[in-house]
This record gives structure tokens, C-alpha cells and sequence, in this order.
């Protein structure tokens, strides 16, 4: 049936019972042709905790062996940023490396995909990356082609843990036990990353409480998600038990992060702060040094969701903000046209240029970026007060989802959401940046100039962000910030109220 593949914006991504073996099968053919087109002669595969990941990993590694390509395999569960360093450390030997990570990242737990870098280390998505990254997969998945090899390729099982770890630290510049006297209740959600935070942590001499550490794709918290509401309720409280405790959370496959205390969860524009001030200042052996005196280093691009208030904070501090559209492939392919040093999803993505040797890749690193936060608080406690002062200042409602019957009855909703404010007076929209480039979403704001971020703010104003999921399907996501409460509940009750009309229900 036309259309029916798994690819969606970012990467692929589909329900375990929504394709046949012999269609999954055909997908990773398609992705090998694509390889080498490229020229890739090496790949690197590695799985999340859920239960899907173990049989989509044995088709992927069995048809690049056959393909002939060297396939390096690390079958315990792994975070997606450790996939990434995987790739970045293999391509030192292998250049042509392609890198897969069998992941659905925050979905649930009947949800599998597959997020994939080409040479070197350049994550792709739909029309992002070279020859159009995954529509050109879908091509040769639509197409006749097959892929053809003369020999087998070879197959070495690694596990770069250690390594990874090591690599984190010593880029964050911190050392064994150089964080003693720091406390963290971490919640991974079953999600692959724990073990690794867990690790990394220890070794830097942090007090760690868990919760949910052990990988299981069962998720039994539900969609491991951290940034639903209500999500890091147990690890707000868990802080409470545990006086001066820094909470963090993260996803199924480690690559979204969120941070707070015993006050609450930060929005990540907030949480970002001492992030990229470590970054601009050159804090440890950060990725800045790749940019460094070429003029690039105060470049941080951040998504419609960044609370006004943090890039106004951002601008105070030297920092240059660049809109930009949620996705990881596409953020990170603007990070390399722009030369950003790093960039920040509201959805708890963190985006750094990272090196290692010679070579340097854009992408996340959930050890890195929860160390150099660490640090931050380490060198000064009292940041996190000040960071909680900020967004106490404001009002967020933090992400809210509503599914639908369908997709068509979705963007109904939607329509009739956007269509209701844009009603109202001296209201701005907007479904782009200044430069052209589609937010894939809608914008509504007051009293703000969405072309000029970072600007004081005075008076009344809002901004709401209303988009379709990429890759859940008939979900419907929305985010409001505003100057007060009062506005800012006012515009969420609106939202729910006609989600509620055409039949939504609200969802993690």
C-alpha cells in the first residue's frame, strides 16, 4: 500500500504489529542500498530497552553482514547518545561508517524505530541530509532496487560503555569524585541511559538515588516521557526526602533530559542557562574548542517552545539566539549551516558539536550535559534558586497532549485552535522563521516580536506553540507560555475545550 512505511520526519518509526517481518526486512535493504550510495562500507548498531528493539537488531545486523558491510553490534541496551559516540569512535578506523540506533525513544512501549547518521556521524531525516536523507530511503523502498554483494560482510560484538563515559567526563571537565557532595535522584523511566547516568555519576563521586534504573520495555510507568506532566512527581518527592537533592529524568533511549529539585521540574530553556553559559565560557574540554575564536561560539539555536524570559536571559549573557523548528536531524543539519555551538528543544533536547580527534559530529550527549549542570551547581549552588526565581516569574504549562479518533479529526482540532486566536486582536502568527524555514507547527503570540528574541519583556503577552505529533499518530501537542497565570490559563482552557469538542482526550 503506497505510503505504508514506517518513515516519518525525524527518523522511522512504527507499532510492532504494524509491519510484516518481510516489510521490515525490506526497510533495512532500502537502508543499506542508500549506505552505499554513500560509499559506506561499515555500521554501527545498537538497541534501546524495548521489547521490539531484539528482533528488528537481528534483521538489521543479519542483512548488513550479507550486504557485506563490517557490522560492529553492541547488543546490551544503550542510550542513543552512546550510539552516537559509537559512531563518531568507529569512524577514527572506519570512515564510512553509518550509524543505526534501533530506538522509539518517549513513545510507548508498542513502539519501535530506527534513527540513523551517515559518514560522518551527520544524523538524516526526511528531506535532511545527503540525497534527501530518509526520502530517498523511501524511494528505494518503493523502488525495484536490490542489493547486491559479492561477499559477507564481518560481525564484532562491542560494548563502548566505558569508553563513553570516560570520553563525557573528560569533555566536561570533570573528574573522579571532583562533584563529591552533590545529590541527584535520577529517574530514568526503565529507559536505557540509567545504568550509564548511574555510572557516570559515581565515578564523579555524586550521592545517586534511582528510580526505575533497570531497562525493561515493558515500561512499567508508562510512555517513559519525562517531560508529561505529572511525569516527575516521584522524583520531586523523592528530592523532598533528600534535602539540596538536583532531580533529573530522561527518556526511553536517554536523549531527552529534564532537570529541577525539590520545587519542581525547570523548563528547559530555564535549565539551560548555566549549560550554555559553561559553553560559551569554554568550561572544560566542551565542543566549543572546534568553533573557538572563529566567531561561532555565542551561537545557540533554540525551538518555538524556549520561554521568552530564558532568551532574554540567553542575550544578556552574549548568546545569539537562531529559531529554529523542532526535529534532530534537521536542528543539527541547521546547527552545521548556522556554526552553533549548541542548541535547546523545550522538549528537553540538548544539541552540542562534539569532537574526538580529528573528527566532530552535532548531536546529544546526556552525560555531558547533565555533568556540565552539575558542575555549574556544584561551583554555585545557589543557581538553582535563581533558575527557579526565573520561571517562578512567568507561567508555562510544560507540554499537554491530546489523541484523537483519528489524524483527520486532529487537524480539525488544530484548526480550530489556531483559527480561534488568530480571531483575536493584535495577535501575531506565525508558521516559519524570518529566513523561510517552516516551524511545522503553529505560532500564536501577543505582545511579543517573534523576530527579535531576547528582547526586555513589559506588559501582557503570550506565546503558544500548536503542532501535530511527527511521529505518534492523531496526537495533538501544545505548549503556552505567558507573562501570568491568569492569561496563561485562560488560553490553555481554550485549548482544551476544543480538543475536548472534537473528541480528544488528553494523553502522556
Amino acid at each position: 500500500m503506497k505510503n505504508h512505511d514506517p518513515i516519518k520526519v525525524y527518523d522511522a518509526r512504527w507499532e510492532t504489529d504494524e509491519f510484516s517481518k518481510q516489510e521490515i526486512m525490506r526497510f533495512f535493504e532500502s537502508v543499506y542500498i542508500y549506505g552505499r550510495e554513500l560509499g559506506a562500507d561499515t555500521v554501527t548498531i545498537t538497541r534501546d530497552a524495548r521489547n521490539g528493539a531484539g528482533e528488528v537488531m537481528e534483521i538489521a545486523a543479519d542483512i548488513g553482514v550479507d550486504s557485506g558491510f563490517n557490522v560492529y553490534l553492541c547488543t546490551d541496551p544503550a542510550s542513543t547518545p552512546m550510539s552516537y559516540y559509537f559512531a563518531l569512535k568507529t569512524s577514527l578506523k572506519h570512515p564510512k561508517t553509518m550509524g543505526l540506533t534501533i530506538t522509539a525513544s518517549h513513545n510507548p512501549g508498542n513502539y519501535i524505530g530506527l534513527k540513523i547518521t551517515v559518514p560522518v556521524v551527520r544524523a538524516i531525516g526526511l528531506d535532511s541530509g545527503p540525497l534527501g536523507g530518509f526520502t530517498r530511503i523511501r524511494e528505494i523502498y518503493y523502488s525495484r532496487e536490490k542489493l547486491s554483494c559479492s561477499r559477507k560482510g564481518g560481525l564484532v560484538i562491542v560494548n563502548p560503555l566505558e569508553e563513553y563515559i570516560t570520553y563525557s567526563m573528560e569533555k566536561a571537565g570533570v573528574n573522579k569524585n571532583s562533584l563529591k557532595g552533590i545529590t541527584v535522584v535520577l529517574n530514568s523511566f526503565s529507559g536505557s541511559a540509567g545504568p550509564e547516568l548511574f555510572k557516570a555519576y559515581r565515578y564523579a563521586g555524586i550521592r545517586v538515588f534511582p528510580l526505575l534504573l533497570i531497562p525493561d520495555g515493558n515500561f512499567p510507568a508508562g510512555a517513559p516521557n519525562p517531560i508529561s506532566r505529572g511525569k516527575m512527581d516521584s522524583a520531586v518527592s523523592a528530592a523532598h526526602r533528600n534535602k539540596g537533592a538536583i532531580v533529573i529524568g530522561t527518556d526511553g533511549d536517554g536523549d531527552r533530559i529534564v532537570f529541577g529539585n525539590e520545587r519542581g521540574i525547570l523548563n528547559a530553556g530555564f535549565a539551560s542557562l548555566p549549560i550554555v553559559y559553561s559553553l560559551i565560557k569554554g568550561a572544560g574540554q566542551t565542543a566549543a574548542e572546534t568553533v573557538r575564536g572563529k566567531g561561532y561560539e555565542n551561537r545557540i539555536i533554540y525551538d518555538p517552545k524556549v520561554s521568552p524570559l530564558a532568551l532574554f536571559e540567553w542575550k544578556n549573557a552574549g548568546i545569539t539566539p537562531y529559531l529554529f523548528r523542532n526535529g534532530h536531524s534537521q536542528i543539527k543539519e541547521y546547527m552545521n549551516t548556522v556554526k552553533a555551538v549548541a542548541a535547546v528543544e523545550e522538549s528537553g533536547h540538548f544539541y552540542h558539536n562534539l569532537s574526538l580527534n580529528s573528527i566532530s559530529m552535532y548531536g546529544e550527549n546526556s552525560i555531558f550535559t547533565t555533568l556540565l549542570f552539575l558542575k555549574a551547581f556544584k561551583d554555585n549552588p545557589s543557581i538553582i534558586d535563581r533558575l527557579r526565581a526565573l520561571q517562578d516569574s512567568v507561567f508555562t504549562t510544560g507540554e499537554f497532549n491530546f489523541k484523537f479518533k483519528n489524524d483527520r479529526t486532529r487537524d480539525t482540532a488544530l484548526k480550530k485552535i489556531t483559527g480561534t486566536f488568530e480571531k483575536e486582536e493584535n495577535v501575531e502568527t506565525a508558521y516559519s522563521t524570518k529566513e523561510g524555514i517552516d516551524l511545522q507547527g503553529t505560532v500564536i503570540s501577543r505582545g511579543l516580536n517573534l523576530n527579535s528574541p531576547g528582547k526586555k519583556l513589559t506588559g501582557t503577552w503570550y506565546s503558544g506553540y500548536f503542532r501535530s505529533s511527527t511521529n505518534e499518530k492523531a496526537i495533538l501537542r501544545a505548549y503556552i507560555s505567558a507573562s501570568n497565570a491568569g492569561i496563561g490559563r485562560q488560553i490553555e482552557r481554550k485549548v482544551m475545550e476544543i480538543s475536548k469538542q472534537y473528541g480528544g482526550t488528553e494523553t502522556e
